[in-house]
């Protein structure tokens, strides 16, 4: 019995002096290994999260932003272009990028930035500053009296971008009056004929008619997507420049009609539309009378003004200025027919038109002009036109001019006898830049009786 008590209680002491045999000190390398670990893999952490895009390109535009703080923008412009490597649709630095930018007076970067970053993104809001950009550099042109086609081009961007935009509309209603008073004023013809002409500053403008058209086609196109009241009216007014007299290519007519067509379609017409497209349709209508004769003409075919001076069409387009008809072409008692160039002239919001004389034009290929005096010989109208070939090397002088009249008149035949009969009449000048003038007159001018005088013996005779 006590064996077994001693047994147990022996045992019981076992287990107690064996518990305590495994207890352990503490471990301080296992400790450090492991603490080791944990900074490593905090600072492999921080590493990795500093080096995450989104975080990279925080701290970039942080970096920018207090660039831009200390106005030093070149430095910020880096910082936002750093940004947007590393992500191209961050919108806040495009954004900020672009206020950098503006902030150094460089808003075609500026637009650039916006612009490619709305192309990016899809973000409106960066379409919106893009915008914003161009319409407050309009602003700011009229206010420098520098407004022009241009401008109103750049702002037509917006409105093609953003149908509804009432403030490019408004603007660009606003530049239709500043454009022709700022930098059209002196020389309308810098519109369009730049090639001729330069502008306010003395130098070749960019403009052109193809250009001013493209203006008008891209706002009809707009109205026809937004169609508005204040659209149409800017249309309405760009469709006709605002001046009293310009002068317009005769190879832009056919375009400039068919732009009018278009535009009337949406504005509708009135008294002003419709004198100007009369001067239009009737130059074209005028050069199909004379195109055959210049031909004629181009290659020194004179004689045929002798058939042509007595044609039906040459003697209705006469009479109509002779009886003083209605025509949109300006009547006038010698009225020149080139194939250069028109001025359109408007009085009193009618439009009337005529071609550009030698004098004007003195590059012109040639010039004819009908003579619409009144001269009858024996109850017979005269037949007179007469035509000024192109210059030699674009130079005024020396300057040839034949003059041809189909009249009745008296010529000699056979035996001396005077005969009235209606013959044609040839006078040739040739002036010189030093104001002498050499003179012939050919009478019965391809008739049997042909004569020929020079006008210092015609003088001689009179004084005699």
């Amino acid at each position: 019995m006590s064996y077994g008590r001693n047994r147990s209680s022996y045992r019981g002491t076992n287990r107690y002096r064996g518990r305590r045999r495994r207890r352990k000190r503490f471990d301080f390398k296992r400790f450090g290994i492991i603490a080791l670990s944990l900074v490593v893999l905090l600072v492999a952490g921080y590493g990795i999260y500093a080096n995450l895009p989104k975080v990279k390109v925080s701290k970039a535009i942080a970096e920018g932003n207090k660039y831009s703080q200390n106005a030093e923008y070149e430095a910020a412009i880096d910082s936002y272009n750093e940004a947007i490597k590393i992500d191209s649709k961050s919108v806040t630095a495009y954004s900020n990028m672009a206020g950098a930018y503006l902030s150094i007076e460089d808003p075609e970067s500026a637009k650039k930035v916006l612009y490619d970053g709305w192309r990016n993104t899809d973000n409106e809001g960066l379409l919106d500053n893009y915008h914003a950009v161009i319409l407050n550099e309009a602003v700011d042109k009229m206010n420098d009296k520098a407004a022009d086609i241009t401008m109103v081009d750049s702002m037509l961007t917006v409105l093609e971008e953003d149908n509804d935009n009432m403030d490019a509309v408004k603007l660009i209603d606003s530049a239709y009056k500043r454009c022709f008073e700022d930098s059209y004023a002196g020389d309308i013809n810098v519109l369009f004929r730049p090639e001729f002409s330069k502008n306010k500053e003395g130098n070749a403008s960019d403009c052109s008619f193809e250009k001013y058209s493209s203006v008008v086609k891209r706002m009809i196109a707009v109205y026809k997507v937004s169609p508005s009241e204040e659209l149409k009216k800017v249309i309405r007014e760009y469709v006709i420049p605002l001046s009293s007299s310009f002068t317009l290519n005769l190879s832009d007519v056919p375009a400039y009609k068919e732009l009018m067509e278009n535009a009337a379609a949406i504005t509708g017409s009135d008294e002003e539309i419709e004198s100007f497209e009369a001067c239009l349709d009737d130059s074209i209508r005028v050069q199909g009378i004379f195109a055959d004769i210049f031909a004629q003409l181009d290659v020194g075919n004179v004689d045929e003004l002798r058939d042509f001076v007595v044609s039906d069409d040459y003697l209705e387009l006469r009479d109509v200025f002779l009886k003083n008809q209605y025509t949109p072409q300006e009547n006038t008692v010698y009225v020149p027919i080139s194939r250069e160039a028109v001025i359109l002239n408007n009085h009193d919001g009618k439009w009337s038109y005529r071609f550009l004389s030698f004098e004007e034009n003195p590059t012109t290929s040639g010039v004819i002009t009908v003579w619409a005096n009144f001269f009858e010989d024996d109850g017979v109208q005269r037949n007179s036109i007469s035509y000024e070939p192109a210059s030699i090397e674009d130079n005024m002088y020396p300057h040839t001019k034949y003059s041809v009249t189909y009249l009745y008149s008296y010529i000699t035949s056979g035996n001396s006898t005077r005969v009235a009969k209606m013959n044609y009449r040839l006078d040739t000048t040739i002036e010189r830049q030093d104001g002498t003038v050499d003179e012939t007159i050919v009478g019965d001018w391809g008739g049997p009786n042909e004569w020929e005088m020079d006008i210092d013996t015609i003088e001689s005779r009179i004084r005699a």
